[in-house]
């Protein structure tokens, strides 16, 4: 334990803040009322150091009136600890705490019995009986109960022990890839701006360093870092901390909000895995509003359940929360969902993914995604997404949802087909497969075709989104060839195919092109059954030069020796540095608009005229 963080909870006037200030010698009633009313109205905080590092303790309210302080205070928490005083037992808010700390996944590691200098010392052991019974039905075991007072410091020095050796022991809990600050308060010092204080959830802290403050988007920079009243350079994940903000006023942040690295996008819908409290009220229902609760934020959403229904007090399912603002959150972070009114508990959350797309109750597809990234089987969600994506994924998403570093190593049977996409490589060899039989079958039925159209490809397989980059892996290793909007197998050759008679027909075309010289026939009057073909051939063979008239819409098809017979035409009548406006090159070529026009484009494109406004002349070398 470098570094640990600790809720205190418990039902109120239970002596947390009391114990609180036993073990550290810090006050964490901070506000005047507090101080007036004896009651802890917000997050109080402290520290002390300890055997293997210094543990933050956040002093939660234990009134039923402050859940939501309570759960944003947990939200940062490693573990819990769980105040219960010895002289009125477990009571309604302890049950509640304990509750919600289950639901945000804090496990209750260490359990205080205080006040116990005011109780029999003969009653104590039945009463340590009954709260550790009282837990157990709620299915918290308790490894140890630590009885204290914090009026006459009995047992403290013992519970300092009891909470180095258990949060040592505690698992890290989820946590985003990035620097993941949610706000919990927000002020200005003179001279010095904006400050921000939180748990650091996820990644470090620098002096200097870029953040951005969510769901704004707007930039800031760290001007300076203090934890524990000191000031630091750098502050790592699960520290408390105090972030002095550049370029950002105290109207533009607030409790709620997140400063982060770039990466960490706000959203409307997340994914989430509900699981229905068992003491909740009534089920949780397909589009039911509710109160979220997740860091130091707290939104209304609709709750959208997969296969609609409802989920029973104790069931668990997937579901999608629908908000009506942007709000931002990382996937593996734990929420609370509240009734509207009445106010109770309900259920918690894990949010699955923290950018998901809305979707309806019955895709299967997303159920999938779902379920992989619950389990947290990168290979199975590599497939889900996939699948979902009709054979491609973004590799970005994968990452998110595995909760992984971008560095990391593809999952087993995963191939990269760019930067920002994925596919299974089995899927991506069958697409080929599938591609290269197609156009085979095209070829066998179509012998004189020089192609098939690209979009016949989209046809061969239901991995619809794979079929490019399948096509794309073929061109590279030349098993395939895409020109002129057709795509064949490279080693089809339509030549060996042609009846005689055929042989005949694209002879005479070819001719009939060539006397036309720079004002060829309209190929529209070659509509022989075969003729198309032909002409498609002797465009690919570079015979034929089909250009396109843009002003007009028509294509129009020279004879390759024309395109040359044209250049030399031009040379001699203006030789270089001539310059000839596009009327006088048709003069010149005794042609038409429609033509001229675009064979100058063309001569243009190949270097052997240059353009400067309406003028042209005949390029040097091409003289």
């Amino acid at each position: 334990m470098t570094s640990a963080c600790v809720i205190v909870i418990g039902h109120v006037d239970h002596g947390k803040t009391a114990l609180v200030r036993a073990l550290t010698g810090m006050e964490t009633d901070r506000l005047a009322e507090e101080k007036a009313r004896g009651l802890s109205i917000a997050l109080g905080f402290a520290h002390c150091e300890m055997a293997g590092g210094t543990l933050d303790l956040i002093d939660a309210p234990g009134h039923e009136d402050f859940i939501r302080t309570m759960v944003s205070g947990a939200s940062g928490a490693q573990g819990a600890m769980l105040v219960v005083s010895a002289v009125e037992g477990i009571a309604a808010q302890t049950r509640e705490h304990v509750q919600i700390a289950r639901l945000l996944q804090v496990p209750v590691a260490v359990v205080a019995v205080t006040k116990v200098d005011l109780i029999p010392v003969a009653t104590l052991p039945a009463r340590l009986v009954e709260i550790e019974d009282a837990l157990a039905a709620q299915g918290v075991t308790v490894a140890e109960l630590v009885p204290c007072s914090a009026t006459t410091a009995g047992g403290t020095d013992h519970l300092r022990q009891v909470l180095a050796r258990r949060f040592n022991a505690l698992p890290a809990r989820a946590a985003p890839m990035g620097a993941f600050l949610p706000v919990d308060r927000a002020f200005t010092l003179a001279g010095r701006g904006t400050v921000v204080t939180g748990t650091l959830l996820g990644g470090a802290l620098a002096v200097g360093e870029a953040l951005t403050v969510q769901p704004s988007g707007a930039a800031t920079v760290v001007r300076g870092l203090q934890a524990r009243g000191a000031a630091r350079e750098r502050v790592a994940a699960g520290e408390r901390v105090a972030v002095n903000l550049r370029g950002i006023a105290l109207e533009d942040i607030a409790r709620g909000d997140v400063i982060c690295t770039g990466g960490q996008g706000a959203t409307l819908c997340m994914d989430v895995w509900l699981t229905v409290s068992d003491m909740a009220p009534r089920p949780v229902k397909h589009m039911q509003d509710l109160r979220v609760l997740w860091g130091t934020a707290h939104e209304v959403a609709t709750l959208r359940l997969m296969g609609g229904g409802q989920i029973a007090p104790g069931g668990a399912g997937f579901g999608q929360l629908r908000f009506k603002r942007p709000v931002v959150g990382f996937a593996g972070q734990a929420a609370v969902l509240r009734q509207l009114s009445p106010v109770a508990t309900l259920a918690g959350a894990v949010i699955l993914d923290p950018q998901a797309t809305a979707v309806g109750a019955g895709d299967r597809r997303r159920l999938a995604v779902m379920q992989a990234a619950q389990q947290q089987d990168g290979t199975a969600l590599a497939a889900a997404l996939c699948a979902q994506g009709r054979g491609v994924a973004l590799w970005s998403d994968l990452v998110r949802l595995a909760r992984c570093d971008a560095t990391a190593a593809l999952p087993t049977g995963v191939v990269r087909l760019s930067p920002e996409h994925i596919a299974l490589a089995d899927d991506l060899a069958a697409v080929q497969t599938a591609v290269v039989a197609t156009l085979q079958r095209f070829h066998t039925d179509h012998p004189i075709k020089q192609g098939a159209a690209l979009s016949m490809l989209q046809r061969v397989t239901p991995l619809r989104g794979l079929v490019p980059f399948a096509q794309a892996e073929l061109v590279r290793g030349g098993e395939v060839v895409v020109r002129d909007g057709l795509v064949s197998l490279a080693r089809h050759d339509p030549f060996p195919a042609l009846a005689p008679q055929q042989l005949a027909r694209l002879t005479e075309i070819e001719e009939r092109m060539r006397a036309g010289g720079t004002s060829p026939p309209d190929v529209r009057q070659f509509d022989a059954p075969d003729d198309a073909d032909l002409i498609a051939l002797l465009v690919a063979q570079g015979r034929l030069v089909s250009l396109a008239n843009i002003a007009l819409k028509q294509q129009v098809v020279f004879h390759a020796a024309t395109i040359g017979q044209a250049q030399r035409s031009l040379a001699a009548s203006f030789p270089p540095p001539t310059a000839f406006t596009t009327s006088a090159a048709r003069t010149a070529l005794g042609t038409t608009r429609k033509f001229i026009v675009p064979l100058l484009e063309h001569l243009d494109a190949l270097g052997m005229t240059l353009r400067d406004g309406d003028t042209r002349q005949i390029a040097p070398q091409a003289h």
